[in-house]
């Protein structure tokens, strides 16, 4: 919707308000005098920045929603329907959503402008980046991830800067308010998404500014705020000529990450996620072991869940910050959308970032780890990772059996390799060494027995040892399988009752 027809929009409804017979509201006809004047203003172009024009707006509708009769009204619900409506439920969902942000979005217009002061409100501070989480989580669990990742780098340039003495705080006001009428113009579209073209540019300043506050400790610069705004591509700065994966190519150099977590499935889940990065994983059950393993070899990330027995993730951060040669390691909290005074108390206790646990499988957790590897120590191979030699490529298309056998493995003393299907493995086959091969049966683009009968026909691969893992227990099956060269057989319900881990020990001796 054109900014012009908002202003119009609005100064209707406030008009409602001043004439309605039942009105006594005081101010409301000054108010519609007030939006004529803005409206006058629009049409003849005395009005440039529109951005700034959309915050206010959108925390005058705010005001009239609590004026208008019928503002306590229940907020739509998604209805339960049967499978064959499911499309229609997602629909529901989505517009819940709609809903809910365009309520956040006339918040969030309110609480920008009490942090936009000479010294901006922590109240206001806090309810901005209160507003921009639950966005970001809604957009991130429903998948409209460029309204998710907006107002994630939003939200991160926001609490960048409030590690800040409030005195020292410069936003880049225009690129957030820019940022504020992107997802206010999303929000209204259909569908539900991001239409502007400079919606790569306005996330590159963000994360710039967000960087400059990371590495000086000083303000962000602005874009119109007196501060100078860099030119060059949108990514944080990283050490010269490094970042991810090229960081660890060197023999004796690694990027391991640990996750904390005591529920083995999500702690799978995160491992899963993470395996395309190729870089070492190790599990932790809580707090306490974490800390046992930070101090015995080094890490270059934390991924911790909060909620943990014997120490939970607040503890085990505030312990890291404490600890000599362990304090600047980054940590990401795991936390849930609807406990915002964990998220808070995370970061108090210096937590670097905070992933909502619905989310995780969305792509946020990824590109925010990759993010975090690129300025992330590198550290030298520990003693009993060197040991970790023998590599396995694991070919399967279900992540939840790809996440359960990577769980079962990190028993050993593997590196756990991932394609999701057999044409990508082949091509991680001819392009690095591995030691053993898992593969699915069926998967998309090439079958397992296809994938086996390509690598056996290599001379390269020929001797690779090779595992099949089926479904389906049948003879004419494993017969197939046996003709195409596998070395063994394994149902996927035998994966995780420790025959898997028996005969991966067995096939590399």
């Amino acid at each position: 919707m054109d900014i012009a027809d908002k202003v119009e929009r609005l100064r209707e409804r406030v008009r409602t308000l001043s004439d309605g017979e039942e009105s006594d509201i005081p101010g409301t006809s000054e108010l519609a005098a007030g939006l004529d004047k803005i409206v006058d203003h629009v049409n003849n172009g005395a009005i440039t920045d529109r951005d700034r024009l959309a915050v206010i707006l959108g925390g005058l509708s705010s005001l009239v929603d609590l004026l208008e009769p019928g503002a306590e009204s229940e907020p739509l619900k998604p209805e339960h329907g049967d499978a064959g409506e499911s499309a229609e439920g997602l629909d529901q969902f989505v517009e819940t959503f709609r809903n809910e942000a365009g309520k956040r979005l006339q918040g969030l217009s309110i609480s920008l402008m009490g942090i936009f002061g000479d010294v901006g409100s922590e109240e206001a501070l806090e309810q901005s980046t209160d507003h921009l989480h639950a966005i970001r989580g809604g957009a991130a669990m429903l998948g409209i991830d460029d309204v998710a990742e907006l107002s994630a780098e939003m939200e991160n340039m926001l609490l960048t800067g409030r590690k800040l003495d409030p005195e020292q705080r410069q936003w880049p006001t225009q690129t957030l308010l820019r940022g504020f009428s992107m997802l206010d113009e999303a929000v209204d579209a259909d569908p539900l998404a991001v239409q502007s073209e400079d919606l790569d540019e306005v996330i590159g300043e963000l994360r710039r500014a967000a960087a400059r506050v990371d590495e000086t400790g000083g303000h962000a610069g602005g874009d119109g705020d007196g501060g100078s705004e860099e030119t060059g591509d949108d990514s944080r700065k990283t050490p010269p000529a490094q970042s991810g994966k090229t960081r660890t190519k060197e023999s004796n150099l690694e990027q391991p990450i640990l996750i904390v977590d005591d529920v083995e499935t999500i702690a799978a889940s995160v491992g899963f996620i993470l395996a395309e990065l190729e870089v070492p994983i190790e599990v932790a059950s809580n707090g306490e072991e974490a800390m046992q393993m930070l101090q015995a070899e080094p890490f270059s990330l934390v991924i911790s869940d909060v909620d943990m027995p014997r120490m939970d993730g607040i503890a085990l951060t505030r312990m890291i910050r404490s600890t000599d040669g362990l304090n600047q390691l980054p940590v990401i909290l795991l936390t849930s959308l609807d406990h915002p005074k964990e998220r808070q108390a995370g970061m108090e206790a210096g937590a670097t970032d905070y992933i909502i646990k619905g989310s995780i499988g969305g792509g946020e957790l990824l590109r925010r780890v990759q993010d975090l590897l690129e300025v992330a120590p590198v550290v030298e191979r520990s003693a009993s990772r060197r040991h970790k030699t023998r590599r396995i490529l694991v070919a399967e298309d279900a992540e939840t059996v790809a996440a359960s056998i990577a769980f079962v493995l990190s028993e050993g003393p593997f590196e756990i390799i991932l394609a999701s299907n057999g044409k990508e493995a082949l091509r991680k086959l001819k392009k690095d060494s591995f030691d053993l091969l898992i593969t699915d049966m069926q998967m998309p683009y090439m079958s397992g027995i296809e994938l086996v009968t390509s690598v056996r026909a290599n001379s390269e691969l020929a001797g690779l040892p090779i595992v099949m893992l089926t479904s389906v227990d049948d003879n004419e099956a494993i017969a197939e399988a046996a003709d195409a060269g596998v070395d063994r057989y394994l149902l996927k319900g035998e994966v995780a009752g420790g025959k898997l881990l028996s005969i991966t020990e067995e096939l590399l001796g």
